[in-house]
C-alpha cells in the first residue's frame, strides 16, 4: 500500500505557501531577524525566525483569536493551504479523515502570560487552559473542517512533527483513516522558553547583531541554534484513493523510523540516531544505498552537528561523502516540533523539483563536521529518495524516508 503527499501548506520565517517558502530556500534566503514580538533587550540570544506578515484576523474573527493560542493559529493557516493544495477533501467521509499534528511545547505563548497575569494578580483569561494545552492545534484543525476521525497529538520534543507524520502513515497502512492532515506546529519565539534554552546553552548568542548568519549548521564557530516559530502540513493520502479523485501527487511517504537511545535527557546519541535512520530506511524496503539526500536535523549546536555527521557515516560508510544533504534551519532557525514538518516540505520539494537547497552561512565548515552539505548554492541532484531527520530532548529519534512517485 503505497501513501502518497497531495497537498503541503507552511507558514515559516521565509514565506507563507510552498512556492515561497521553496523559492527563498532555494536562493538561500534567511529568515532569521531580530526579535521584533516583544523587548529582547535582556535576553543573552535576541534573533530568531519570526514569520512575517502573519495576521490571523485575516482568517479568525475576534471571537476566535481570544480562543486561540499562535501556534495553533499557524497550523490553522498552514492546514489551509494544504487542503486547498490538494483540491480539497470533500470526496471522503468526515469520520475517515484523520488529524495527526506534532508540538513540542503547545501553547506557551498562553502559559507565559498567563503566569504573568497571575503573579501580577491580575485576571487570567478563561481560555487559558484550552489555548495552552498542546493537542489544541489539531483539535481546531478538525473543529474548523468538521474532521471527525482519528485526532492526535505527538509531543516528543524537536521529533514531534516527525513523529506525528510517522504516526499519519501507521493511520492509513491500519486502515484507521483514509487520508490524513500531519505535520507539525510551534510558537517559542517567547521571553521565558528562550531564556531557558539559554541556561542550557543551547541558543546562538553572538551573532546579536549579525542575525542572518546566526543559523550556521556544520560550520566552524556556530555557537547554537537560532530559535524559530511556524508550521507545516501534509495532506497524506492512499495512492488508489488519490487517484480516483484526481489528485495531484508530490512524493510518496515510505518509510518511519522512531527510536529512543535511553542514554541522556538532551545530550544526543549517535547509535540512537543510527536506528532512527535504518529503521526508516527498512520500512521502506529499501537499503542505505538507496538514499539519494537527506535533509539533517541539523540544530547548528557545537555537539548536535558533528553527532549527526558520525552517525551519517556510520550508517552510510564512504558513501555517504556522496549524499547532499541539506540544513533547512540554516535559513529558518529551530521551531521545535514543528521543524520536522517544514524539513519534510523542503524534502519533498527537493524530490518534485530535483534541487537540493542550500545549508547557508557555511564558509568553512568545522573539521568535525566533513560531509556535502551542499554549501551556500542550491544543487541540482535529482534525488529520487530523501530521508528527513529529527532529534529531540528525552533521546527521542526520528526519520522520515520519501520517494518519487515513479
Amino acid at each position: 500500500m503505497r501513501v502518497v503527499v497531495t497537498g503541503m501548506g507552511v507558514v515559516s520565517p521565509i514565506g507563507i505557501g510552498t512556492a515561497q517558502f521553496w523559492a527563498a530556500a532555494v536562493n538561500g534566503i534567511s529568515g532569521i531577524k531580530r526579535i521584533e514580538g516583544f523587548d529582547a533587550s535582556d535576553q543573552r540570544s535576541q534573533v530568531a525566525g519570526q514569520v512575517p506578515s502573519f495576521n490571523p484576523s485575516d482568517f479568525l474573527s475576534p471571537k476566535l483569536l481570544d480562543q486561540i493560542d499562535r501556534f495553533a493559529q499557524l497550523a490553522l493557516l498552514a492546514s489551509k493551504l494544504a487542503l486547498e493544495d490538494a483540491g480539497g477533501l470533500d470526496s471522503y467521509d468526515p469520520g475517515r479523515v484523520a488529524v495527526s499534528i506534532g508540538s513540542g511545547m503547545g501553547g506557551f505563548g498562553t502559559f507565559e502570560s498567563s503566569a504573568i497575569r497571575k503573579f501580577r494578580n491580575q485576571p487570567v483569561p478563561p481560555f487559558t487552559v484550552p489555548r495552552t494545552m498542546a493537542n489544541s492545534a489539531a483539535a481546531w484543525v478538525a473543529i474548523k473542517h468538521r474532521f471527525t476521525g482519528v485526532n492526535l497529538t505527538c509531543s516528543t520534543a524537536c521529533s514531534s512533527g516527525a513523529n506525528a507524520i510517522g504516526m499519519a502513515l501507521d493511520l492509513l497502512r491500519s486502515g484507521r483513516a483514509d487520508v490524513v492532515v500531519a505535520g507539525g506546529a510551534e510558537a517559542c519565539v517567547l521571553p521565558l522558553t528562550m531564556t531557558s534554552f539559554e541556561i542550557l546553552r543551547a541558543l546562538s548568542t553572538g551573532f546579536n547583531t549579525d542575525p542572518e548568519r546566526a543559523s550556521r549548521p556544520f560550520a566552524k564557530g556556530r555557537d547554537g541554534f537560532v530559535m524559530s516559530e511556524g508550521a507545516g502540513i501534509l495532506i497524506l493520502e492512499r495512492e488508489e484513493k488519490a487517484k480516483q479523485r484526481g489528485a495531484r501527487g508530490y512524493a510518496r511517504l515510505a518509510g518511519f523510523g522512531q527510536t529512543c537511545d535511553a542514554a541522556h535527557i538532551v545530550m544526543p546519541d549517535m547509535n540512537g540516531q543510527v536506528a532512527a535512520m535504518r529503521g526508516a530506511i527498512v520500512d521502506a524496503g529499501l537499503e542505505p544505498e538507496d538514499i539519494d539526500h537527506i535533509n539533517a536535523h541539523a540544530t547548528s549546536t557545537p555537539l548536535g552537528d558533528i553527532v549527526e555527521t558520525r552517525a551519517v557515516k556510520n550508517l552510510f560508510g564512504e558513501r555517504a561523502k556522496n549524499i547532499p544533504i541539506s540544513a533547512t534551519k540554516s535559513l529558518i532557525g529551530h521551531s521545535i516540533g514543528a521543524s520536522a514538518a517544514m524539513s519534510s516540505i523542503a524534502t519533498i520539494m527537493a524530490l518534485h523539483t530535483g534541487t537540493v537547497h542550500p545549508t547557508i552561512n557555511l564558509d568553512e565548515a568545522d573539521p568535525e563536521c566533513d560531509l556535502d552539505y551542499t554549501p551556500n548554492q542550491a544543487q541540482q541532484k535529482n534525488p529520487r529518495t530523501g530521508l528527513c531527520n529529527a532529534f529531540g530532548f528525552g533521546g527521542n529519534n526520528a526519520s522520515i524516508l520519501f520517494t518519487t512517485l515513479e
